[in-house]
């Protein structure tokens, strides 16, 4: 699981201990006990990650003193090995080298591989997923805070620094434009989604208003024809009256079917009309007749363009507003002739059933 705190990390810091002591002139002495506690600096992980530093410096002082080295030797690798804990004051040169060759690799051309090996073992160890948004945008808080502690360590490798840092800098932004582009935001998604919802409620409102109309007109339909329809010859008086309640009633049905009626419209397609957002293919009229390439390769257009997206919901909105108009004109209609015509209806009996008498 310690993909960054390896044996290649090991090696990597000794060799750059190594060539940060020669720049600073460090004799071959001091050289030697520094890249032995560069060796030994991480071996506390193979005990617990947690105050790794101090495993290191007694797994170091185990073995030294196993291997003739004198008390003062083994002390000065122990304090170069504790001065790799992250908020730790070097306090001599030795422990600055150990500090700058630690992080070596802000400043080199794998800053990239590392920081990943790094994100891995942080996830590896504590079971939660790092998002790489977050992650490149503590990499750059990071960057930003760290300081060399040597001169010949800035020389080496803060310029390479620098680039890495802006790397990352164009990284987040990247990143964020990318978000903002690739999906809606929460305010004008939830808009949609709630304007949608409530035009196909009123369509369902529509249909429940109209089929209560031919409901109702088909049963005053069969009670006329089979009471009052059949009386005529006896009762030619009642023939207007019969004829006025019919025809409110078949104008009425006329109107309520109009507004059920379904229909549906549609858009020569190609390519280039999509793209100049003149067809909105999340209507159905406009892409059943579509090969499934055709319709895929759209709507993989349409997933990764922010603006062709929010055009296509926005057509796909404007027609349903437009067929909803549509059905609530016909219903005006058709209720309005059925109440005046039921008012008619009425006079119209009342008039004849008085003059009869």
């Amino acid at each position: 699981r310690y993909t960054y705190h390896s044996f290649e990390h090991t090696m990597s810091v000794a060799k750059s201990a190594k060539q940060i002591a020669q720049k600073e002139k460090i004799d071959d002495k001091e050289i030697k006990l520094l890249q032995l506690a560069a060796l030994f600096h991480d071996t506390g992980f193979s005990i617990s990650p947690e105050n790794h530093e101090s495993k290191s410096a007694e797994i170091a002082e185990v073995f030294l003193s196993e291997n003739g080295y004198t008390s003062e030797e083994i002390e000065v690798v122990k304090d170069i090995i504790l001065a790799t804990i992250l908020d730790a004051e070097p306090t001599n040169k030795l422990q600055s080298i150990i500090k700058d060759a630690d992080l070596a690799h802000l400043g080199q051309k794998h800053f990239k591989e590392n920081s990943q090996k790094l994100r891995n073992e942080k996830e590896a160890f504590s079971d939660i997923k790092i998002e790489t948004e977050q992650w490149i945008s503590d990499n750059i808080k990071f960057l930003k805070k760290h300081s060399w502690h040597t001169k010949s360590a800035k020389k080496l490798f803060n310029k390479k620094k620098e680039k890495n840092l802006l790397e990352e800098k164009l990284k987040l932004k990247d990143l964020v434009k990318a978000r903002k582009n690739s999906y809606p935001e929460k305010g004008v998604e939830t808009m949609y989604r709630v304007a949608l919802r409530n035009h196909n409620q009123l369509s369902k409102i529509a249909d429940n208003k109209a089929n209560i109309l031919l409901s109702i007109t088909a049963i005053m339909l069969s009670l006329v024809i089979s009471n009052l329809a059949t009386k005529i010859d006896s009762h030619p008086e009642f023939l207007i009256p019969t004829i006025i309640i019919i025809t409110v009633n078949l104008i009425t049905m006329f109107f309520s079917i109009l507004s059920t009626r379904p229909k549906v419209s549609s858009a020569p397609y190609s390519r280039d009309s999509f793209l100049n957002n003149k067809v909105n293919i999340l209507f159905f009229g406009n892409f059943y007749k579509m090969p499934i390439e055709e319709f895929e390769w759209g709507m993989n257009h349409l997933q990764g363009n922010r603006e062709l997206l929010y055009n296509s919901l926005s057509k796909d909105l404007y027609y349903l507003g437009s067929v909803l108009a549509k059905k609530y004109r016909y219903l005006q209609i058709a209720y309005a002739v059925f109440m005046g015509g039921l008012i008619i209806a009425t006079l119209s009996f009342i008039w004849t059933i008085m003059n009869v008498h």
